[in-house]
């Protein structure tokens, strides 16, 4: 029997007009009886019109998220999404090149919590919703029909999942046990931990931004900050940098930053491999013998209430290079927290540059990742910002 939810009189616009895949608990009129959290239901108008198929957590101020626009089943809905966001990635890419790369991204691909990444022939998954995690058997059955991979491994440990009254899950869901493979971006080689990587393994979300540090790096001295397992500097050494300097706090990314230049058969002699905590490396590093310098860190805002502590770290982050570096200097900065916006992240930029009396100019924005698409719908997905500055 279809259960149904209910919107408020006049309500159904912002789903009928502005297609956005939320709903939000106070536009909700009523649930149906005996109604658990997680459930699918058709959502209709106070006047009784079909207007999508979604999953609601009624413990949530964000209460419902749309997988459908039209009646169909579940089922069906998980394996054409699937199949049509799989099938365009494909034409994206030349495989003999590039054999990573974001297969499903969530509310973009009509899939809102789920996250599916492809290593060569690993697909890694990452659940962020309770409705989706009631889902996972229909979605591993889906992608085992698109994907036929090799396993499927589930890393459900985003801080999202805490609001969703979910626990982290994390395990092999289907076929071999694998825990690291190797694959290729762009012709270089990257040895990606499944089980003990950050994220799903790498930060495929990036490949514009180290494909351009690989342009801008000849006869270069370059320091990575926050360089996790390399991927900026990989890229520099490929494109003629004359040394590279990386920097991370995390004993793994280290490590995995050693592998990759040996993978690639790069001179040990030219890359640079520090552990150490970058703020404090900042304020002891010569930073006047480097060229060109990248900030990629963690998001410091995961969530509203951080706004305000993670706008003074960027600051001092970006303020530190500004202060230090030679004239001439070429910055990438980045962001990847949703909260701090573009406009809000270069009014910080603005700031440090301002208390470092630094001129500084915008080269370039950020260059988007072609299989991370953003929904017109749901700008909420555009969380990834950064810019190429020029410090005069």
């Amino acid at each position: 029997m279809e259960k149904k939810v209910f919107l408020k009189k006049d309500k159904e616009r912002f789903i009928k007009q502005n297609r956005h895949p939320w709903i939000f608990s106070g536009a909700i009129e009523s649930f149906p009886e005996g109604f658990s959290s997680g459930e699918i239901a058709s959502l209709y108008s106070h006047g009784g019109e079909f207007l999508a198929i979604a999953y609601f957590n009624i413990e949530n101020s964000l209460s419902g998220r749309i997988l459908s626009f039209e009646k169909k089943p579940i089922e069906n809905i998980l394996q054409e999404n699937i199949r049509q966001s799989f099938s365009f990635r494909k034409e994206l890419f030349n495989l003999s090149e590039t054999n990573c790369f974001r297969c499903v991204n969530a509310e973009e691909d009509g899939l809102p919590g789920l996250i599916v990444d492809l290593y060569d022939n690993i697909v890694v998954i990452q659940i962020n919703t309770l409705g989706m995690d009631k889902l996972r058997s229909f979605i591993v059955d889906a992608l085992i029909k698109e994907l036929s991979p090799r396993s499927i491994y589930e890393k459900s440990n985003s801080s999202s999942r805490l609001q969703e009254g979910l626990e982290k899950q994390e395990g092999l869901l289907y076929g071999e046990e694998v825990s690291d493979v190797v694959v290729k971006e762009n012709g270089i080689l990257f040895a990606v931990s499944i089980t003990e990587g950050q994220k799903t393994g790498f930060f495929l979300d990036q490949r514009e931004m180290r494909k351009k540090i690989g342009e801008l790096s000849k006869d270069k001295a370059v320091l990575n900050c926050f360089s996790y397992s390399g991927g900026f500097s990989l890229f520099a050494l490929k494109g003629g940098a004359k040394e590279v300097t990386s920097v991370d706090s995390c004993l793994k990314a280290v490590e995995l930053a050693v592998t990759n230049t040996e993978l690639n058969n790069f001179s040990v002699d030219k890359h640079h491999i520090v552990r150490d905590d970058v703020f404090a490396f900042l304020e002891e590093e010569d930073l006047s013998t480097y060229d060109l310098i990248i900030l990629d860190p963690p998001a410091f805002a995961k969530k509203r209430q951080d706004i305000e502590p993670a706008s003074r770290g960027y600051k001092q982050l970006n303020q530190s290079v500004f202060e230090r570096c030679k004239k001439n200097t070429l910055l990438l900065t980045c962001s990847c927290s949703y909260f701090i916006d573009d406009s809000s992240f270069k009014q910080i930029l603005f700031q440090a540059a301002s208390a470092a009396k630094r001129e500084v100019k915008i080269l370039q924005s950020h260059i988007h990742a072609l299989d991370h698409p953003i929904s017109l719908y749901h700008p909420e997905g555009d969380y990834l910002k950064s810019f190429l500055l020029w410090i005069v």
